[in-house]
């Protein structure tokens, strides 16, 4: 059995999700404070949950899989700060310590606050939505849309989901 849990943390709208052997996955749980609206929070007692009703064990995993690719947003948000320059410069400032201290340490975080020792996989922003849609959805064949405010660089992109793949 293969079994993978998907994490969406520390931005907003923390969550899990968790598959085992193929198609089959568990419904994605909000963060470890259900009460707090938007949460950015890493979401540990999601992840336990997944975990329980797959009736694994953190060591029993797979993989573990982040929802985009720190690097590559870190690198949209700079050339961005650089075409607004002189005037970017201070929003840069204040995020720089966030991301040189936190978000370019994403493997490392993740693997502290969920007690996980293998490696983190990263996905594409817009693969991660599709792929949280197509994968637990009963279709053998679908197209795929996904359309959100910004992902590493994709504002939008188109897909093609067929059986365990997608393209």
């Amino acid at each position: 059995m293969t079994a993978i849990l998907g994490l969406s943390a520390y931005y907003h709208d923390s969550a899990d999700a968790f598959s085992s052997t193929g198609r089959s996955s568990r419904p994605r749980r909000k963060s470890a404070s259900p009460a707090r609206k938007h949460d950015a929070g890493f979401p540990l007692n999601a992840a336990h949950w997944c975990l329980k009703g797959g009736g694994l064990p953190l060591e029993k995993l797979a993989h573990v899989a982040f929802y985009d690719k720190p690097l590559v947003k870190f690198e949209r948000l700079f050339e961005t700060t650089l075409e607004y320059a002189p005037r970017g410069f201070g929003v840069v400032s204040q995020g720089d310590a966030l991301w040189i201290s936190d978000r370019l340490w994403m493997s490392e975080r993740i693997g502290k606050d969920l007690g996980w020792e293998g490696k983190v996989l990263f996905g594409d922003h817009h693969e991660s939505h599709a792929a949280s849609a197509f994968y637990p959805s009963p279709y053998e064949e679908a197209a795929i849309l996904t359309m959100d405010g910004v992902g590493e660089w994709a504002t939008s992109s188109v897909g093609l989901g067929r059986g365990n793949a997608s393209t």
